[in-house]
């Protein structure tokens, strides 16, 4: 009997152990990146999907090309940024909020589910509104598909921009997005089929959301030399991991 109570007992500290680990970014997100460009980033997003939802055809289309889930998903992973930054609740957002309408959000199939979802969404922003925990997986805030393509959506912003940099530091929250989404890579290792490679994984996941912090730093100071340098060495490292880990 005593050897079973053990055996539960570190059971239980193993369980927790892991429950702590998978439920917090993989860094401290208050030296990731600043809270204002999450919430800025946020509410474009929410905007944007404001459009998708506007009508019959504005909706068919924004299912087809999987908007709603890859955005509501996007606006997930900001808030539960939000949720553990040190700054989050300055913002005035409801986060936990905010995370959990977002997530219903991006499961949608309907239109009229989707504009009552986006409306809690917009509550949330508003600071209204249920609140939820806040310790939430970061490998179940979006679809691993849906942030490969967000990624590729805002990189071609920023490969635009810093070709000619012009007003560089309003794109901060474009490069804010792409520091949550490393985060939440870093944590989703269910598309690693071969787990000898799982070290391989973090280590390029970490070093690609530390290189977006960077590069947010560097926008933010309209660094137009220094963003591009960063973005540009990204970028290949992007494709050396995907030769590795795309089917």
């Amino acid at each position: 009997m005593k050897r079973v109570l053990v055996c539960l007992t570190l059971f239980a500290v193993a369980a927790s152990v892991v429950s702590v680990s998978i439920a917090a970014a993989p860094v401290d997100v208050s030296e990731a990146v600043g809270a204002k460009e999450l919430a800025a980033a946020a509410k474009t997003k929410a905007e944007d999907l404001g459009k998708a939802v506007a009508d019959d055809a504005s909706f068919g289309r924004a299912m087809e090309a999987k908007t709603i889930a890859k955005d509501g998903g996007v606006i997930a992973c900001l808030a539960q940024a939000l949720v553990e930054h040190k700054e989050g609740e300055a913002t005035g957002i409801n986060a936990t909020g905010l995370r959990d309408a977002a997530i219903v959000l991006s499961k949608t199939k309907k239109l009229a589910d989707a504009t009552a979802a986006l409306e809690t969404v917009n509550e949330a922003l508003a600071g209204k509104g249920a609140k939820g925990e806040k310790d939430h997986p970061w490998n179940k805030l979006v679809n691993m598909h849906r942030m490969m393509e967000e990624f590729e959506f805002q990189g071609g912003k920023l490969r635009r921009v810093l070709k000619r940099p012009r007003r560089l530091e309003t794109y901060s929250e474009n490069a804010a997005i792409l520091v949550v989404l490393g985060l939440a890579m870093e944590a989703d290792t269910h598309e690693v089929k071969d787990k000898a490679k799982l070290p391989q994984w973090t280590t390029w996941s970490k070093e690609y959301h530390q290189a977006m912090s960077g590069l947010n730093v560097a926008i933010k100071a309209g660094d137009g030399d220094k963003a591009k340098s960063i973005f540009e060495a990204a970028e290949k490292k992007c494709e050396t991991c995907h030769e590795v880990f795309r089917d």
